[in-house]
């Protein structure tokens, strides 16, 4: 039998035509960041039991398989924490509020197309995820991913700790960063991104999410 074509591998298709030539020297970049908290002992435990019963599994798979299954590992694995953190009843929702929403958006819309290509972007209740084009600098160099993340957390929290009265560190400080290979791979984040409030029963369509935004010629 010949192969088949889902509808999903359509979709993206149809995306993929749609974006800009990113590719042929740089290459966008995927982070998410959360609130500062201590994860509740229900996340860790579910995710935990999760990663033990995906290990089970691979003992039995063949050699191919596991090499295959090894590869989508981290983003796995990512795809269920992001979940669990953001349905946990015990983890901080700071960021449903418009005014600290509006603060955040300022952020990554400070420096676009200077030190970045703003790309999308999503702020859930405890945590946020942003795609970005880095840009060059006059040296020829990408400008530093660790320069531009900061550079967010430190305005954010200052600017949310006024809003709050309050003082101390907002964000944790690791992040996940995960490098686009190909038009494909941006399609696919770029619906992760958009879709991630709806999976998550925050809404019933992505454009109704207050937090979300992408580039007018991605859609």
């Amino acid at each position: 039998m010949g192969n088949t074509i889902s509808e999903t591998d359509v979709k993206y298709q149809y995306y993929s035509r749609n974006l800009p030539h990113l590719f042929d020297i740089d290459k966008p970049v995927f982070i998410t960041y959360r609130l500062k908290f201590t994860l509740p002992s229900s996340v860790m435990h579910e995710l935990n039991r999760r990663k033990t019963e995906w290990f089970k599994e691979m003992q039995d798979l063949n050699e191919e398989t596991k090499t295959q299954k090894t590869k989508h590992k981290d983003a796995v694995f990512f795809n269920w924490f992001d979940e669990l953190i953001t349905s946990s009843p015990e983890t901080p929702q700071l960021l449903l509020r418009k005014d600290i929403t509006d603060i955040i958006s300022s952020a990554f819309r400070y420096h676009n197309d200077q030190r970045y290509k703003l790309l999308a972007y999503c702020i859930m209740p405890n945590h946020v995820h942003v795609l970005i084009l880095p840009l060059r600098q006059a040296s020829g160099e990408i400008f530093p991913l660790a320069r531009i993340t900061y550079t967010w957390k430190r305005y954010t929290t200052n600017q949310i700790n006024a809003l709050l009265g309050k003082n101390g560190s907002l964000w944790q400080q690791e992040s996940y960063d995960h490098l686009v290979e190909d038009e494909i791979g941006l399609a696919r984040i770029i619906e992760y991104i958009l879709e991630n409030p709806v999976k998550a029963g925050l809404v019933d369509n992505w454009k109704e999410w207050y937090g979300t935004w992408v580039r007018e010629e991605l859609m």
